[in-house]
Parts: structure tokens; C-alpha cells; sequence
């Protein structure tokens, strides 16, 4: 009997996705964002001073002094409204995922297509950075009693780049971390393994109850999932949890343009972090603790290292006092909890084994330490770049360990290794891995000789310190002017010998290294009192006063001065 069948063959799916509508109004909105940097910079060249600098940077000047500036003021906005909106600020108004997004454009006019990576360790050292940014200072201040005395305010400059590296070393920070990450890490590379701010906005997203979510219609066709530049499985999430829970999600918009049944919306409900998962999860999701253990003693390391470096000097200490082992700690078990409970429901599967993540962790830290400060004190490597050129290390570490042990092995679209022997391209990658192994060695030898040298002359200085004389504090501040103690004690004796302006000059570079210090803020009241100057020993010890309430000696003197 023959079978009937319809006349109609049933609609081809799309193979590919179609282009993204939200792709184009990002682009237009980013180019806004880059338009008002420029108009904020002409505003300041033209009339000499301007708002502070709009970059979550300048939010380290309240966690160090207290200071409240437009920087803090910006950084704190964007926190809350992610708390409402989601992680949007990240897709929509940074200007280094704009030069981000532009390499991936670039590479894929080349054919290159970014392909996303599950470098699991790696992961955390945005939240490390974040923390040790600007949660560190203000756990130290309470570790040595200085509590939380605000420092002021500066809302507007005139010294506009004050806080900025020097323009070359400015333009291949922007090159490293907008574009060379993308082509070895992939797309969005720089925000998933060294954005300190992304940290935070991650972590906020999670509260968000505007989120991705997903009707009955989606068929999981996959096709969000390959628009997503920001390396989240976005038809895994949506059909795990009915919404997309990845704190790496930018809310870029692409995956819901491109849905061909149109399934996925922007809408309100549950945030991530109460989510009900609709589906078992699989043995790849569920938490490993000898992971976990690697991922503490990785933060250990990292805020160490971190902490090991001076920037007053650009070189490492080669000891730590109690307090900053303490402040270790305390960030370490704080920031493991965090990544515990709030790093997302995602739990991106990484690609690498237990012994795959050693190397990483190593490799990083080993490129931490060769990269941070690394040049001339006018013209050093700022953390962000070193955070970037150590993840970059630290994958191409990973690669020559897998190139020993694999009988096979490509990367991108080149095949490194076939049959258990070395191709041309394995040989110019080994080569390649070689030589930047040498000067990852040399620049951790400089570091080391400089963190000696420094060392040997801090040494000197404490030495002249402890002689207490005039002179010996002078040469102590020569061979270390950092030495907050020898301008205390030099202000004194100037104050003493009637040399008030010394004095007084003396007293402001104490308190330039150590801000909340009371005392120097009552010699440098008595020096500008012995220079006439009535407001400004009194805004000396109402600051004293501030940072130590109840301080006798500050009172009294105040009370001497009398009303203004």
C-alpha cells in the first residue's frame, strides 16, 4: 500500500542565527559613552578644572583617605542600579567593552572567531582585585584602630590626569586588556578574568529581579547561546532555570534579538540568587571541593602577592608584619565565602583538570609578580595591565603543559601537535612560549633586585632613624622619603628649633603617607599656629578630632584658639 506524505518538505531550520537589532543600538549608545569622555576632557582643557573623573578607580580615594569625589559618587550609582536592572553598565557603558567588542569585530573580518574559554581558577582574580582595591585599605585602617574618619570631599579637579598612568603606558593598557586578551582568552576576556569592577557589578546582578527570561516557545536551538559574547550558555541557563542566572550576563540584549521564536524577554521576577532550578543538575555541576580548596589557597597567594607590593617604592617587601598577615586572612576566608554563596548558579564547567589548575594558579601568580610595577618609577606597569598579561601567561602556560602531555593538540585553527609529534605551528608556539618564559624570568629577577635594593636602603633609613639627631633623620629621609616616622619626628624638632614652615611642610608629607594620623594633624596645627595661620591649625585639629574623638591635647588647643 503506498504511503501519502504532504507535498510540502517541512521549513529548513535557520543554521545560523540572524543578525542582532540590539547589536546596533549598543554600538550607538557606546559611541555616546565615548563622545561625553571626550567632551569631559575638552570641558577640562578649556576651563582648567572640571568634574573629577568619572571611573570606578577613583573610588579607591575613600577606601585609602576617605575622600569623597565624583569617581565614588559614579562607581556607587552604577552598583545600586545594577542591584535593580542587572549587570547592564558592563554592555552598555564601558568604553573598554566597547574596544573589546570592536578586536572581536576586527578578528572575525579575518575569520578569527574568539572561542570562549573555562579557565576555572582564573575566574576569581576579578573579585581578588576588587577586594584588594577597595575593600582592603578599609579593613586595614580598622586593623590598625584608624576606623572610618571621612577625609573630605573633591568633586571637582584641575589636575584632570593626576590619577592616570602616562599616556604610553595608558595606550598599551588599552591594547592588552581591550584587544590582545580577546584574541588569546576570548571575547569579553579582560572582563571575565580581570576586571575588578565586573566583580562587583557580578555580584550585584545576582539581587537583580530584571533578568533574562524564557517562554514555553524556545526550542533550544542553541542560537543565543552562539551570539553571546559574553561566554555565558544561554540555552542551558534559560532551560536549567527558566531565566539566565550567570552573573557574566552584560544584558546586551543580542540573545533575545536573535531568538527565532522570539522566547527569551527582558522581564521582572525572581533574581538569580532565589531561582529554582527546573532540572537535575549534572555531576560536572556540582561543587567539587578539591577545587574549592585549590581556589583558597590561590587567594591566599594572590593577596599576598598583592599586598607584598609597595607601590610608594615599586618594589615588593621581603617581610610582613602581624597586621598584614591578619589582613590576609581575613580577606582570604571573606572573599572564599563570597565565591561560595554568591558567584552565581551558573558554576561554569571548567575546561581544566586538578593538575591543569596548579599550573594556572602558579603560572598567574608567577606573572603577577614579574608584571605589577614592572618598569621605571614614571612609567610602571599599572595593576590592571599586570592582571592581564599574567592571565594571558598563565593560559599559555596551561597550552605547553598540554602540549607535553597530549598526542594531540590545537589551538584555534591551528593544529599544534598530530600523532605525538610537534607540527610547524606547535614548533613556533613552543618557541614563542619559550621566549616569553625568558623575559617573564628576567622581569621576576629585576623585581627581586629592586625589592633587595629597596630593602637594603629601608634598612639604612631606620638605622639614621633610631640615631635621632637632625641630621640623622634628614639622611633617613634621603635614602627612604616614604619614611612617615622621620618627617614626624623632623617636623618636631623643627618646631621646636621655631622653623615653623619646615615644620609645617614636614607634617603635610606625614600625613600624605599616613592620612589619619592625629598626631601629626596636632603638630602641624602648632606649626600653623606659630605661623599666624589661626584657620588653618583649626581645621588641623577639628580633623584630629574627627579621627580621634575625645583627643585631649587637640581639644585644649582648640579651646585656646578660641571662636573664629
Amino acid at each position: 500500500m503506498p504511503v501519502s506524505c504532504s507535498s510540502k518538505a517541512p521549513p529548513k531550520a535557520r543554521l545560523l542565527p540572524r543578525p542582532s537589532r540590539a547589536g546596533r543600538r549598543r554600538m550607538l549608545v557606546l559611541v555616546g559613552v565615548h563622545v561625553a569622555i571626550a567632551l569631559h576632557v575638552w570641558h577640562w582643557h578649556a576651563t582648567g578644572s572640571t568634574l573629577s573623573p568619572l571611573e570606578p578607580s577613583e573610588s579607591m580615594a575613600f577606601a585609602q583617605r576617605g575622600i569623597v569625589n565624583a569617581g565614588l559618587i559614579f562607581f556607587a550609582l552604577a552598583i545600586l542600579s545594577t542591584l535593580v536592572l542587572g549587570r547592564w553598565f558592563c554592555g552598555w557603558a564601558c568604553h573598554m567593552v566597547a574596544v573589546q567588542d570592536g578586536a572581536r569585530w576586527l578578528l572575525g573580518r579575518f575569520g578569527i572567531r574568539p572561542r570562549p574559554l573555562r579557565l576555572g581558577l582564573l575566574a576569581s582574580v576579578p573579585w581578588l582585585a576588587f577586594v584588594y582595591m577597595f575593600l582592603s585599605p578599609a579593613v586595614l585602617r580598622l586593623l590598625e584602630g584608624s576606623g572610618f574618619a571621612p577625609g573630605g570631599t573633591h568633586l571637582v579637579t584641575e589636575q584632570f590626569w593626576k590619577t592616570f598612568p602616562p599616556w604610553p603606558i595608558a595606550l598599551l593598557t588599552v591594547f592588552v586588556c581591550g584587544a590582545a586578551v580577546v584574541w588569546v582568552l576570548g571575547a569579553k576576556g579582560f572582563c571575565t578574568y580581570g576586571c575588578p569592577y565586573g566583580a562587583m557589578f557580578g555580584i550585584a546582578d545576582q539581587f537583580a529581579p530584571l533578568r533574562i527570561r524564557v517562554t514555553d516557545a524556545c526550542e533550544h536551538c542553541g542560537h543565543c547561546t552562539t551570539t553571546c559574547s559574553s561566554n555565558v550558555n544561554v540555552s542551558q541557563e534559560v532551560r536549567d532555570w527558566g531565566m539566565v542566572v550567570d552573573p557574566g550576563c552584560m544584558k546586551c540584549g543580542d540573545c533575545v534579538s536573535v531568538c527565532p521564536k522570539d522566547a527569551l524577554y527582558v522581564g521582572w521576577g525572581a533574581p538569580a540568587l532565589l531561582a529554582g532550578r527546573r532540572t537535575a543538575p549534572s555531576r560536572s555541576a556540582r561543587r567539587d571541593w578539591t577545587r574549592e580548596l585549590i581556589l583558597l589557597a590561590f587567594m591566599i597567594g594572590a593577596y599576598a602577592l598583592l599586598h607584598a607590593f609597595d607601590g610608594r617604592y615599586g618594589a615588593y617587601q621581603l617581610h610582613f608584619d602581624a597586621t598584614i598577615w591578619e589582613l590576609i586572612a581575613a580577606l582570604s576566608a571573606g572573599s572564599f565565602a563570597i565565591a561560595l554563596l554568591l558567584r552565581g548558579k551558573a558554576q561554569r564547567t571548567p575546561d581544566t583538570s586538578l593538575g591543569e589548575e596548579l599550573v594556572l594558579g602558579a603560572s598567574f601568580l608567577g606573572g603577577l609578580y614579574a608584571f605589577r610595577g614592572l618598569g621605571s618609577a614614571e612609567n610602571s606597569a599599572p595593576l590592571l595591565l599586570a592582571l592581564a598579561l599574567a592571565a594571558m601567561l598563565a593560559f599559555l602556560a596551561l597550552e605547553c603543559w598540554r602540549l607535553v602531555r597530549s598526542a594531540e593538540l590545537s589551538w584555534k585553527s591551528w593544529r599544534l601537535k598530530s600523532g605525538g609529534r610537534l607540527t610547524l605551528a606547535g614548533g613556533v608556539f613552543t618557541a614563542v612560549a619559550l621566549f616569553a618564559g625568558a623575559g617573564t624570568a628576567a622581569a621576576m629577577r629585576d623585581q627581586y633586585q629592586s625589592s633587595a635594593t629597596w630593602a637594603q636602603r629601608r634598612a639604612q633609613a631606620q638605622g639614621a632613624l633610631a640615631e635621632g639627631t637632625r641630621s640623622s633623620l634628614e639622611r633617613a629621609l634621603e635614602l627612604d622619603p616614604q619614611l612617615h616616622a622621620a618627617h614626624k619626628l623632623l617636623a618636631a624638632k623643627l618646631y621646636e628649633a621655631g622653623e615653623f614652615r619646615a615644620a609645617l611642610g614636614h607634617c603635610d608629607l606625614a600625613l600624605e603617607i599616613a592620612p589619619h594620623d592625629a598626631d601629626a594633624h596636632v603638630l602641624a596645627a602648632l606649626s600653623a599656629a606659630g605661623l599666624h595661620d589661626e584657620g588653618l591649625a583649626r581645621a588641623h585639629l577639628e580633623r584630629a578630632l574627627v579621627i580621634r574623638p575625645g583627643m585631649t591635647v587637640a581639644l585644649q588647643l582648640l579651646e585656646a584658639l578660641g571662636k573664629p
